[in-house]
């Protein structure tokens, strides 16, 4: 009895979180105003955080090649994987453990030589039995003068970063992994236990709130490894979670929004509420302004539980409509391990994913220069914009159903672009296979194309960048950011018949698909080319395949511009 009052005590807390954290980041009440355009200025971080990553609870190193190259043998792409604990002979001591991990730099370099991060477990806490412990107790180098506190994985006490001698302590335990070449760290919540020294006391005797402390645990993480490695380095950790109940009604901020490019919203359990939980910490984070942050797909908790197939799969499909898309924790996580339906499924999702990375990318940085997040609450039960121009509604309990609440304007089903909504809300039948993700009429996505899988493009499309149209009348400019150099500005301006296509200068060959409301006809100064291989081999020209128009352009590093006309006396949608 006592379980389902608190089910429904989460539910309920959530749904009401949800209006709360809608209001709170516009998605109630956004201004119609067009925004600031996108100043193309290069991120703070790299495009790598928004590939797929995988990691494992209490692993070792055959454990953690096996378990990334299960999913690159079966065709799904890793980006990058993270060691949690235990990887080192003591918390936080960063001596790999002799045992698990006996060549650890080893097996850094073959992640990297396989073009996978490596992200690794850490706190800011050292265990009392902990050989290092005492050096550090002796010099003064604790807060409190190194009273301990019982924390989830012992008791110990917290490095003082208000000292600058035991920071520069604490470095030198770092460089130990740093030296690696690892590209960051999984920065894991210990710091709100900082509240249990009642107070906390710096090194000067100043006392320190939970904010100050955490502020220092994060940003020294984030900051040191860049100054150590360079700007591709980053950590991951909570932007918001609710330790303290999982009732949805005490959010806890755990980063600033400025050193946390690539997070997760902490630990969940693996069923249909744990989804909840992850999606009411995410909108949380979202009415802070956090821009970058995925959750452990499948849950994080386990014991021993019941596996939930549907649950996997429709908390696969959230992940792939995050800015992270990361998978791990307790229980069964590999997709092989419940079946061929199963994986085939997570591979459709991953493949979507790294295809939207462009599109993520640049909308997470746009956001972030207008202090907005990049996943924006809507009204309608854990709804959201993924930027400006694709609405999510994920699955968060049983069944196929979904009612999906429309905004103003029409919406194209993603996995069938002949269904088209318009505001109001509808009721609809998704299988487990697709998940209710809706593009903007009007929208232009920049997409990294491979393959034919989902069906926009093919493997000749690879060396291009496939920018999505779905012209609107009027004009239309999407902002593509650049790791480490400025971006370009995409854009179109639609008048009647006529649709004009342009990019500012850029280093990536483009690849238009375009698709109208009406048939397309010609374009003005570009040869025509008799099939998609053809085209992909000029160096400019269009290709029309049935409904879609397809411009290519090998260099646009002068700009681009082309203007096409369209059959309004032909509508194909």
């Amino acid at each position: 009895m006592g379980a389902t009052i608190l089910k429904y005590l989460s539910k309920i807390g959530y749904l009401l979180l949800c209006f709360v954290f809608v209001i709170a980041s516009g998605g109630l009440f956004a201004s119609d105003k067009p925004a600031a355009d996108p100043t193309l200025e290069a991120p703070l971080w790299p495009a790598w955080v928004h590939e797929h990553w995988v990691w494992e609870n209490d692993g070792d190193e055959v454990s953690t090649m096996e378990n990334a190259m299960g999913f690159v043998d079966r065709g799904i792409p890793v980006g990058a994987v993270i060691i949690d604990r235990p990887w080192s002979e003591e918390w936080n001591t960063f001596v790999p453990h002799p045992e698990k991990y006996p060549n650890l730099e080893q097996l850094i370099k073959d992640f990297h030589n396989k073009d996978i991060r490596v992200m690794m477990w850490a706190t800011s806490i050292i265990n009392d039995d902990a050989p290092l412990f005492q050096e550090g107790l002796d010099k003064g180098y604790y807060l409190s003068g190194g009273k301990t506190v019982k924390w989830w994985a012992g008791t110990g006490a917290f490095i003082d970063y208000t000292n600058p001698a035991a920071v520069e302590w604490w470095h030198k335990q770092m460089d130990i992994v740093l030296d690696m070449g690892i590209d960051g760290w999984k920065v894991d919540g210990s710091d709100l236990h900082s509240m249990l020294l009642l107070p906390a006391k710096a090194f000067n005797g100043q006392n320190l709130s939970w904010k100050d402390y955490r502020d220092q645990v994060y940003g020294d993480f984030f900051h040191y490894t860049r100054e150590k490695l360079g700007n591709d380095r980053v950590i991951s950790a909570r932007p918001i979670d609710d330790q303290l109940l999982n009732l949805g009604i005490v959010p806890l901020l755990y980063t600033d929004r400025d050193v946390n490019f690539a997070g997760w919203v902490g630990d969940n359990d693996n069923d249909w509420a744990g989804l909840r939980h992850a999606l009411g910490n995410m909108f949380a984070s979202a009415a802070y302004n956090h821009v970058s942050y995925g959750s452990d797909i499948g849950g994080f908790r386990w014991d021993n539980q019941e596996a939930f197939k549907d649950v996997f799969l429709r908390w696969t499909q959230l992940g792939a409509f995050c800015p992270v898309m990361e998978n791990g924790g307790g229980g069964i996580h590999k997709p092989w391990e419940y079946d061929d339906e199963t994986t085939n499924i997570y591979r459709k999702f991953v493949l979507l994913h790294n295809e939207l990375i462009p599109y993520i990318y640049s909308q997470a940085a746009y956001s972030y220069e207008l202090v907005k997040p990049t996943m924006r609450p809507q009204l309608g039960a854990y709804t959201y914009l993924l930027g400006d121009d694709i609405l999510v509604a994920p699955f968060y309990e049983e069944g196929t159903e979904r009612s999906v609440r429309f905004p103003k304007g029409d919406w194209i089903y993603m996995f069938d672009e002949s269904k088209t909504y318009s505001a109001g809300t509808e009721t609809l039948d998704i299988p487990l296979d697709e998940t209710p993700a809706f593009i903007r009429r009007g929208a232009i996505l920049p997409l990294d194309v491979t393959t034919d899988a989902l069906g926009h493009g093919s493997a000749l499309s690879k060396d291009y960048t496939t920018v999505a149209m779905y012209p609107a009348q009027g004009e239309k400019k999407f902002g593509l950011y650049e790791e480490n150099k400025t971006g370009a500005m995409l854009s179109y301006v639609k008048d009647g018949s006529k649709l004009t296509v342009k990019s500012t200068a850029t280093d990536r060959s483009l690849l238009f698909r375009i698709k109208d409301y009406t048939a397309p006809l010609s374009v003005s100064n570009l040869p025509a080319a008799a099939s998609m291989a053809e085209l992909v081999a000029m160096n400019a020209g269009y290709f029309i395949d049935g409904d879609t128009l397809w411009i290519a352009v090998k260099d646009a590093s002068q700009g681009f511009e082309a203007q096409a006309e369209f059959d309004l006396a032909a509508p194909t949608a």
